[in-house]
């Protein structure tokens, strides 16, 4: 079979500033790009073209603001290279090498390269953040910042994030706010967590030492930035850093898209970028490829009110259409408003062709929403699932809340500012059933379910498992009979698997476990049982998970045929052909908060806190961004009264004028000849491609949808034998003698870590860990005097796809010509059982990227045997075909179950499951 699975498509031919961009070479440049310019194909033709020029991979690393951005450039950087003439089809085995992906991302894979422990680390997401610091609140006197719970956790997260942000030090603070941060850093330490913001301090402590900085700076050639108007004081430092000369630095970005300041962004970083720069050059990309006339006429009048911003117009780059590209309106009330946009995406769907996808709906906050939603959801249109608009918004999100809380007796209040509600049975059991469609004996089960998970949630006899209790209840409701070829069945379904992840963020943060300081090499299990567990979930789901599962950069969309009802900040990167902007008032837009003056416990001297509250310039920034995510109509509107008058924002005045008519129906554009979607590349992680092939409908489930796996005490077990394992590796690299039994026993004190067991867990799995590597010293410790690398990545790179995954260790078996074995470690604690498979295909990795891949090894350290695997040339190819099977059956969405009694039985969603009843 061959390993091209898609034809080539043509490469754009660039002109003006965009093709000089791509053909640069004398040294740093910064590329302004407007909106729609078509930059990551600049960017991607450049890289390209580095690559032609000489330069290795592992030279270029580039930056992007998400990973949705990383796998698109990915995509066409392949795309480029198969079609030079200079590079082609073989030298897409050697792109592993380079970085592409997010700042953070980059950051951590230098940590856990280059600072071994960091490997049993795990990062936090705000979500568990504010989980964590709930658990930790008395342990750290985090009240005595403003009296209650949450309130103390706002103010401490706004403070950390202009401390991480700013790369402050703890002596440049005051108390009381010092010795809280002081007792958090210990605390996050003895837990083995990071934040974002750590990421980046870290990384840049670690490259301001000689030895790191030479290993990671020395093979850099090349380092991009994109959406560099979006970057904050630290990542900054961490750029500068990379960029030593002699690597120049490539800044892609607009400042007129710079909107995440509340964040510490800063666009002065890209207004003064050829001012704080030696010899830059700068080119810029103006013509908007994206939207018509019309609306790229109105942008540019809004942009040009940004003060300060750098001199610059959109140019036209489409034919205007024969039908309004541009409208804006207005209704009385949000609800008419709501109706008339509602009205409209239905007529684009069932009467001009459109799929919901094409049609995004953009709030500039979530108290716009609410009646948006009840219009399309009167109207039956399907809208991406909880997590893209604000998740408890969703009935689905808000039942789950409901019975959180009924639980342990909590009252539930569905909006931030209405009264509270007790919650009864006979409440769930009615909501239930008219969101389910239960019959009667449906409900007498639900309501039994109900009734036993209350009993184990006052109960202290044994260890929550939140998630495996949540899929019975949904198993009784008969989620596993839902048709999961309509996208409104689907939808409601990536909301429920949202529900499951707030359960998994808060045990990941509430259960983890810390070292026990009374008894060295020993850890201590945290509460995982009983009422005050359960009214801490309670309590969480209520202050913090209620307002706060949106997220500003979602990356997990359900791709399904919905319409994206979102944010504006959450837009960024995204475009649709026809984009609704509403709620345009003089009191949402700009928002009423800003330039309102933040509670800092941080000395004011020591950053710029108008950059964190907003200016009207911000908001500004913002409309751009809305206004420039529509391809083909735009409409802009606002209503004229709630309880008293509204007027309109006077950002909308300054677009449109201040003569804004009412409409009752908006006319409807005609769909733009189809462009042809975009091809990416689809990368997938060895782990995730071995559990497509085990079965597609748990990887759907999984992987896509979102539910999420139960916290188990055993979890991190085989993560941390590999860890001990390398630890032992690096000491023999290091001192060339395999470690004494006093020194693995101060590595396994140390470093055998395991987030989620108690002491007597732990001291079991650490004592069978033990035996395992002694065992290994014993038989194998002639392999430590041999390594070629430890924890070492591999892409496989075939066409349409991409396979990444990690090596546990490869062995030097020559004495002289390089004869390299890919060892790889399974311990009981390992579940799949496609290990053959696996290290066929890193074998094929190595090879085709040049490395004579001799011969592979399963490990298996329970009994210290080592079973070879055929790495033949026939055996390699058939895995190659295996993966171009697996592939098609991805791109064709085809998930089907496989069901088998022992692999099924094991299933933890399968009560979620149809086929195997």
């Amino acid at each position: 079979m061959n390993d091209q699975l898609h034809s080539i498509p043509a490469i754009p031919v660039l002109e003006g500033d965009a093709r000089d961009a791509v053909e640069y070479r004398g040294g740093h440049l910064q590329i302004i790009a407007a909106a729609g310019s078509g930059k990551t194909e600049v960017v991607s033709q450049r890289v390209a073209g580095l690559l032609a020029d000489g330069c290795e991979p592992s030279g270029i690393v580039a930056f992007t603001f998400t990973e949705r951005a990383a796998a698109s450039l990915k995509s066409r950087i392949e795309r480029c290279v198969l079609a030079s003439p200079d590079l082609g089809r073989l030298f897409l085995d050697r792109l592993g090498g380079m970085f592409v992906g997010t700042i953070h991302s980059f950051c951590f894979n230098l940590l856990q390269r280059h600072v071994s422990r960091y490997e049993t680390y795990d990062v936090l997401d705000e979500n568990r953040l504010a989980a964590f610091l709930a658990r930790e609140a008395n342990r750290i006197d985090l009240k005595d910042l403003d009296g209650t719970l949450f309130k103390s956790m706002k103010t401490f997260l706004s403070n950390l994030d202009v401390v991480e942000n700013e790369l402050l030090e703890v002596s440049d603070l005051d108390d009381p706010f010092r010795s809280i941060y002081e007792r958090y850093l210990n605390t996050l330490e003895d837990s083995r967590f990071l934040t974002y913001g750590q990421l980046i301090a870290h990384a840049v402590r670690e490259l301001r030492g000689a030895s790191t900085f030479a290993t990671v700076h020395n093979p850099l050639q090349h380092l991009i930035v994109d959406e560099y108007q979006d970057v904050n004081p630290a990542q900054e430092e961490l750029i500068e850093l990379l960029a030593a000369d002699p690597v120049h630095l490539c800044v892609v970005g607009d400042d007129d898209q710079s909107i995440y300041q509340w964040r510490g962004s800063s666009v002065e970083n890209i207004v003064t970028f050829a001012n704080r720069f030696p010899d830059v050059k700068t080119f810029a990309i103006e013509k908007n490829r994206r939207s018509r006339p019309d609306i790229i006429r109105y942008a540019n009048g809004l942009g040009a009110r940004i003060v300060g911003r750098l001199d610059k117009t959109m140019q036209e780059h489409r034919e205007a259409a024969d039908h309004p590209e541009l409208v804006f309106w207005k209704q009385e009330t949000p609800e008419d408003e709501a109706q008339v946009i509602a009205e409209a995406v239905k007529r684009a769907h069932e009467e001009r062709g459109y799929h919901y996808r094409d049609i995004a709906i953009l709030c500039r906050g979530r108290v716009s929403i609410p009646p948006i939603l009840k219009a399309l959801s009167d109207l039956d249109v399907p809208v991406q699932p909880g997590g893209r608009t604000n998740l408890f918004m969703q009935p689905e999100a808000d039942l789950f809340g409901r019975t959180i809380c009924w639980l342990v007796d909590h009252d539930w209040r569905p909006e931030a500012y209405k009264p509270p509600e007790s919650v009864t049975l006979d409440d769930l059991i009615r909501l239930y059933s008219s969101l389910c469609g239960l019959a009667a004996d449906q409900e007498t089960i639900v309501r039994i379910r109900l009734e036993a998970w209350r009993a184990l949630a006052h109960a202290d006899s044994a260890p929550a498992n939140l998630i495996r209790e949540f899929y019975e209840l949904l198993g009784d409701l008969g989620v596993g009979t839902w048709d999961l070829t309509d996208d409104r069945v689907v939808s409601k379904l990536g909301t429920l698997a949202r529900c499951s992840q707030v359960l998994v963020d808060y045990e990941a943060a509430r259960r983890r476990s810390r070292p026990d300081h009374e008894n060295p090499g020993e850890q201590r299990g945290a509460t995982d049982q009983g009422p005050w567990y359960y009214m801490g979930l309670a309590i969480y789901v209520q202050n913090w998970a209620q307002g706060a599962y949106e997220g500003f950069e979602s990356e997990d969309v359900v791709e399904i045929d919905a319409v994206d009802l979102t944010t504006i900040h959450q837009s960024k990167g995204l475009e649709w052909p026809i984009v609704f902007v509403p709620a345009l008032t003089s009191r949402r837009f700009p928002t009423s908060k800003t330039g309102t003056p933040g509670d800092w416990r941080v000395p004011t001297n020591l950053f710029e806190p108008a950059r964190y509250e907003g200016s009207v310039n911000d908001e500004r920034r913002l409309f751009y961004v809305a206004m420039t995510r529509a391809r083909d109509f735009l409409s802009l509107s606002t209503f004229e009264r709630i309880s008293n008058r509204q007027s309109p924002s006077p950002l909308l005045i300054e677009a449109v004028g201040e003569t804004i008519p009412t409409l009752a129906e908006l006319p409807l554009p005609t769909p733009a000849e189809e462009s042809g979607s975009e091809d990416n590349v689809l990368e997938i992680t060895f782990s995730d491609l071995a559990a497509y092939r085990s079965c597609g409908f748990q990887y759907r489930m999984r992987t896509l949808i979102g539910f999420q796996p139960p916290l188990v005490p055993e979890l991190g077990y085989g993560k941390a034998v590999h860890h001990v394992l390398r630890e032992v590796a690096e000491h023999v690299h290091r001192y060339g003698t395999v470690p004494t039994p006093k020194q693995v026993d101060r590595l396994f004190d140390d470093d055998f870590y395991l987030p989620a067991a108690n002491k007597p867990g732990h001291r079991q799995m650490k004592e069978a860990a033990r035996g395992l590597v002694d065992h290994y010293l014993e038989e194998w410790s002639d392999d430590l005097h041999h390594v070629w690398a430890v924890e070492r990545p591999f892409e496989l790179h075939l066409g349409g796809a991409t396979v990444i995954g990690r090596a546990d260790v490869i062995i030097d078996e020559s004495d002289g010509t390089e004869r390299l074995a890919i060892v790889d470690y399974k311990t009981a604690a390992d579940a799949h059982e496609q290990h053959d498979f696996q290290l066929q295909v890193y074998t094929d990795a190595g090879r085709r990227e040049g490395l004579n891949v001799d011969r592979a090894f399963v490990h298996d350290l329970r009994n210290a045997t080592r079973i070879p695997v055929d790495v033949a040339d026939g055996e390699i190819k058939e895995a190659e075909n295996l993966v171009q099977d697996l592939v098609a059956g991805l791109r064709a969405r085809r998930f089907d179950a496989y069901p088998d009694k022992e692999k099924c039985g094991h299933c933890d969603i399968l009560r979620l499951c149809s086929s195997c009843r």
